[in-house]
């Protein structure tokens, strides 16, 4: 999620840091294992789990859309699949999910970012780009495919951006940057090892390169190097020494608390298609079963708050999402997510609430 960055002085003018600051992913994979292991890292923060239906159809919304009456919408589309979602921000803007093919997708803060801007294409709120991605693509290829006939990515006013990892059911993996107004594609070829933090790829890469683990001269200690820049080389040594033991997540889960706990931690075996999860408030750990989610185009969008106090399997425990209980996220998530005091009770934050309930009045019921 985000921070604070200083570099002599506060960059002050920097009202949102991005959602996604300091975080860690990666896909630990085999012969007989695919897992994703997710830490996020930034503040205690309040959210919720999101079931995404297919066969719904959905508009654009960039960040005019949201703050204006004025704004032209540009881009239709029926969702094809189903998802489940992390929302800070409310219905159909996620920070991370995966689709019921599979297909996985994050954002991570990356302070060099830059707009890729298509004048044919419409602009996207970048969290709906992210739901975007779910709700029209089953394969890593597929997303890597469409990106430049795809929607603009419509960042907060104001800030930086964020690079993406992706991963889907055959373990392929990709990380996606915007640098230099272009979109720059890593694909499995260049990536020895699919893990990903806040810088890029390479430049991560490079410093690990020094550490006798990748046939440096440096010898890696593991219990001394332990800061917080550490996460990288820390998380690629442990996925570099696993030995398959029939227990794949629970060494994610292992990699996931030995490099940093986030505040939010998610790991999914995509091969039986469990989702487990855990928040800094609640730190039991809570399983998903997806596919035994109902996704279908009749059932009723539900949800499940992060921070639950149900455990174990907790399929049972979604409840229908209702634009009242959408509102109260929308009310508490977008000025933690904006990074800024003073949007809460801003005129413009009343306005972007009105217009969620206007995109949204015809989907979630009242």
């Amino acid at each position: 999620m985000k921070t604070i960055f200083l570099r002599g002085f506060v960059l002050a003018a920097l009202v949102y840091s991005g959602i996604l600051s300091a975080c860690s992913v990666f896909l630990l994979k085999g012969k007989d294992h695919c897992v994703v292991g997710f830490n996020e890292n930034w503040k205690t923060m309040p959210g919720m789990i999101v079931v995404n239906r297919r066969d719904i159809q959905k508009r654009n919304i960039s960040w005019e859309n949201l703050r204006t009456d004025h704004a032209k919408f540009a881009k239709e589309w029926t969702s094809q699949y189903g998802s489940v979602t992390f929302n800070l921000l409310g219905y159909d803007f996620p920070c991370y999910g995966v689709n019921e093919k599979g297909l996985f997708l994050v954002e991570l803060y990356l302070e060099e970012t830059s707009k890729v801007y298509n004048p044919k294409q419409a602009n996207m709120f970048w969290a709906q780009w992210i739901q975007y991605q779910l709700d029209n693509y089953k394969s890593v290829q597929e997303v890597v495919d469409h990106l430049n006939d795809g929607p603009n990515i419509d960042w907060w006013p104001n800030a930086a951006g964020s690079h993406f990892f992706l991963s889907d059911a055959k373990g392929n993996t990709a990380t996606i940057a915007l640098l230099n107004g272009k979109y720059k594609v890593l694909t499995d070829k260049d990536m020895p090892m699919p893990l990903l933090c806040n810088n890029q790829y390479k430049k991560d890469f490079d410093n690990a390169k020094k550490f006798d683990f990748l046939g440096g001269q440096e010898k890696f200690d593991f219990a001394k190097e332990g800061k917080w820049e550490d996460r990288y080389n820390r998380a690629y040594y442990m996925l570099n020494s696993y030995q398959y033991d029939k227990k794949p997540v629970g060494y994610a889960w292992n990699i996931l608390n030995s490099i940093h706990a986030g505040e939010w931690q998610t790991v999914i075996d995509v091969k039986n298609m469990n989702l487990y999860f855990r928040s800094d408030l609640k730190k039991e750990i809570k399983t998903i079963d997806i596919r035994k989610l109902d996704f279908s185009r009749n059932a009723q969008v539900k949800f499940l708050d992060i921070h639950t106090e149900s455990l174990g399997k907790v399929n049972d425990q979604f409840q229908v999402l209702t634009m009242n209980k959408n509102n109260e996220y929308v009310e508490k998530g977008f000025p933690i997510g904006y990074d800024n005091k003073e949007f809460g009770t801003s005129e413009t934050f009343v306005k972007l609430k009105e217009n969620i309930i206007r995109f949204f009045k015809n989907i979630l019921p009242e």
